[in-house]
């Protein structure tokens, strides 16, 4: 189960414009949520059923849990109707409040670039996709304690997220996050991440073949 953290520079295009193999990319995130998430929700409900029948009455939450449950179930089923096969279903983004507003702030900044249609009223549902997508959340820190890590410091706290969430890999375009322009390895306190571009995640860490036969309007199923 490989937890990324995925970067503007792939985030942006890839929920801007639906072509395109960023947005097939952020579709298989989208699956790998809904799998995410009706594991783990699966699991407080098993939780909560065994707390009910030790305690013989009723538990809240529980009636909450199954109906989120089965949405879930409902969406990923969706879904996954429509993709082909062999579409993986276990990659996991990684987020945290930083992330979501750096995204939101460029998406102010330069989202009409990418889509000129976008307007204000869309950038909160925008940031609630992204927040959707990314099934796991790292604890909160504070940016102005990051550490200098990049040449740039509005990507310091974007490493930091990755490096703090334990991911596999950090996907990113950008310069200063892969100095080498294919991959690097970026070590701190203890922890380590592999940043790639999204050229090397295509064609060294997925089947681009199957990438390609994704529709990117399939996205929607997932949002439903």
């Amino acid at each position: 189960m490989p937890f990324v953290v995925v970067d503007t520079s792939v985030s942006l295009p890839a929920t801007l414009s639906p072509g395109g193999m960023m947005r097939r990319f952020w579709i298989v995130l989208a699956l790998g949520a809904l799998t995410y998430e009706i594991e783990h929700r699966q699991l407080e409900l098993d939780e909560l059923s065994q707390r009910a029948e030790r305690e013989g009455g009723v538990v809240g939450g529980l009636k909450e849990v199954r109906n989120r449950v089965e949405e879930a179930r409902n969406r990923r089923a969706a879904l996954v109707e429509l993709l082909p096969d062999g579409t993986p279903n276990d990659w996991v983004a990684i987020g945290s409040a930083p992330l979501f507003d750096e995204y939101e702030r460029k998406l102010r900044e330069i989202g009409q670039k990418l889509d000129p249609a976008l307007r204000e009223k869309d950038i909160p549902p925008l940031r609630r996709q992204l927040e959707m997508v990314c099934a796991i959340g790292v604890p909160s820190f504070d940016q102005d304690a990051v550490p200098a890590l990049t040449q740039d410091p509005k990507d310091d706290s974007i490493l930091y997220t990755a490096l703090l969430g334990d991911a596999d890999l950090l996907v990113s375009d950008d310069k200063h996050l892969v100095p080498d322009h294919r991959q690097h390895q970026w070590e701190h306190d203890g922890h380590t991440v592999v940043a790639i571009t999204f050229d090397t995640l295509v064609s060294e860490r997925l089947d681009a073949a199957n990438l390609s036969e994704i529709d990117g309007s399939w996205l929607a199923a997932a949002h439903s």
